[in-house]
């Protein structure tokens, strides 16, 4: 046995052992050892695979990825759209889905990987939660409705019956709706339809008798395709409408609750972790920050007195309502 083998493991030569300690007795002791020195040195943790899938190269799609990537540099993340990831060869240990049409069009493909939405409305998610019980969770692009409940209540402390028009998806919170609002002590007028074509009678049934108008995203009801006719339909009457996103905001949404990509991002960066450190999907969520947005010129035109920063402080409990 050579002498620098010994003294790496830090033994005499075998000229100074002594001459009862033969061979057979050496060598089992010498490889202990050597399994010793091995398991005391560092590990290198493999990281896990997590699959980011795009439903389309859009702005907000591009910068939650990025803000999700960002947040966790210990894992192997991988960014592309939705058709690029085969499943077949090696599949990640989590896929990330961005937008609906991604979630929609990988839930199968993914077979048995969990799968964590976001961009996704609260309908559209727990829709095809249904479906896979226990492999797909996500962060709901809405706020929870009491959130919603307490920005209306701070936002109009003069009116009280809050319209929407539900569709197929999201009418299954229409009883969670109606007991926010109550506990904020304001009235629900709801309209259910069960395609577009009912719109226009549903709108009309309902802003006859609302005082404040709540969008809620529904695959028939509201969407992006429908916005503007709420919208108009809605400001004619000088009714005003609580919407959901920015885009809502910016057409002519007096007020709104948002949650942005960066919100989101982080939320399912958490989520992911979890996951991973648990090996198991937590239940979905909304996000814990969020955003109060004004549209100045449409709160003006309408006699209202929107202030954002002051509506934010009142949805967070930061500030009692006068």
């Amino acid at each position: 046995m050579d002498t620098d083998v010994h003294a790496t493991v830090g033994l005499a030569p075998a000229s100074a052992q002594p001459a009862c300690m033969s061979e057979r007795r050496l060598t089992p002791w010498l490889v202990g050892v050597c399994l010793l020195a091995v398991l005391a040195l560092p590990c290198q943790v493999l990281a896990d695979v997590v699959w980011v899938a795009l439903s389309r190269q859009e702005p907000a799609y591009l910068e939650a990825a990025h803000v999700l990537r960002a947040a966790l540099p210990q894992e192997d993340v991988r960014v592309g759209e939705w058709h690029d990831f085969n499943f077949k060869s090696a599949p990640p240990d989590l896929l990330v889905t961005v937008g609906s049409e991604a979630l929609v069009q990988l839930q199968a493909a993914a077979d048995k990987t969990p799968i964590v939405a976001l961009l996704v409305s609260r309908a559209t998610l727990d829709k095809l939660r249904d479906t896979a019980p226990g492999r797909i969770t996500g962060v709901y692009f809405e706020q929870p409705m009491a959130n919603q409940a307490r920005l209306l209540r701070a936002a109009f402390p003069n009116r009280s019956r809050v319209g929407a028009i539900l569709g197929p998806s999201s009418a299954r919170y229409r009883a969670d709706l109606a007991q926010a609002l109550r506990r904020v002590g304001m009235e629900s007028v709801f309209e259910v339809i069960q395609d577009k074509r009912e719109l226009s009678e549903a709108a009309k049934k309902v802003l006859d008798n609302a005082e404040i108008f709540l969008a809620l995203p529904d695959e028939e009801a509201v969407n992006n395709q429908t916005a503007r006719f709420i919208l108009l339909s809605s400001y004619r009457r000088g009714i005003p409408v609580m919407g959901y996103s920015a885009a809502f905001v910016k057409a002519g949404a007096a007020v709104g609750l948002v949650s942005s990509p960066k919100h989101l991002g982080e939320e399912a960066a958490r989520m992911v972790q979890e996951a991973l450190s648990a090996k198991r999907l937590p239940p979905p969520r909304a996000p814990m920050d969020f955003d109060v947005l004004v549209n100045p010129s449409v709160s003006r035109s309408l006699g209202l007195n929107l202030d954002a920063s002051l509506l934010e402080k009142r949805v967070r409990g930061e500030e009692a309502p006068r």
